[in-house]
């Protein structure tokens, strides 16, 4: 592949989960303006459409729930007929953005709640490097972005529950870039801090202060930030680089 501004993932797909979020919609968009073409996944069917208006032909619409295993199952049969038809080009990079980010104290934290974060923070990102690196190691390139959260690096009060799915992220992030590494598949992590985006949206001023009181840049990020760390991530200017997990925080100090 090319490295240069405008094509660096130029003949190369990516799969992006959460695609119609805040930051997945930067994630998508990034992607594309170098030269990628994008599948991207989400459960809103009008949602992604409306982001394929904007975007145009090189997004592909993925309309899934990235829990249910049999469904993932059958997006990346879709996905590999596209690629074997010569819709799509070969699958080179995923991006695992799609979570949900729940907060309650540890004494009212129903084993539902709990399962959800985990079933959506980890054990969804993991089925898909699971399918995306056999299809990837076949052509023995690859890149692998997960989506994990300065709260798994650092801890928060009142976010156990979030920061445990977000921390199993983080460990599988590492081990994987040690068993991938031979197929030549790269997989790392981006690690936000206070973003600007509906899943802050909920913080009250005094709460959204108090945060922004601990960023040493003083002010929150924007998903566009975080899109250009996991561009790089997946491009080949991070060739030589993995099983790491690159802070998009504003330097966060808990």
């Amino acid at each position: 592949m090319s490295a240069s501004d405008n094509d660096l993932l130029h003949n190369a797909s990516v799969l992006v989960t959460g695609a119609t979020g805040g930051i997945g919609q930067a994630i998508v968009a990034a992607c594309i303006e170098r030269g990628a073409t994008v599948f991207a996944g989400g459960r809103d069917k009008e949602a992604l459409s409306a982001l394929q208006a904007r975007l145009g032909k090189a997004l592909k619409p993925l309309v899934y729930d990235v829990t249910d295993e049999q469904a993932v199952k059958e997006i990346f049969r879709q996905l590999q007929r596209q690629v074997s038809d010569g819709v799509a080009p070969p699958l080179y990079g995923l991006v695992n953005n799609a979570g949900v980010m729940l907060e309650s104290p540890l004494s009212v934290t129903s084993m539902d709640k709990l399962k959800q974060q985990l079933n959506v923070n980890f054990l969804a990102p993991y089925q898909h490097m699971q399918l995306a690196s056999r299809l990837m190691s076949r052509l023995r390139r690859g890149s692998i972005v997960n989506l994990v959260s300065q709260v798994s690096e650092q801890g928060s009060k009142g976010m156990s529950a979030y920061a445990a799915s977000k921390a199993a992220l983080t460990g599988a992030t590492k081990s994987l870039a040690k068993e991938l590494a031979p197929v030549g598949i790269r997989v790392n992590a981006v690690a936000p801090g206070f973003i600007d985006t509906p899943l802050t949206g909920h913080y009250e001023e005094q709460g959204r202060q108090a945060v922004l009181a601990r960023t040493v840049m003083q002010r929150a990020g924007t998903a566009g930030e975080v899109a250009q760390a996991v561009l790089y991530l997946l491009s080949p200017r991070a060739s030589y680089t993995t099983g790491h997990v690159l802070p998009v925080d504003g330097l966060f100090c808990p």
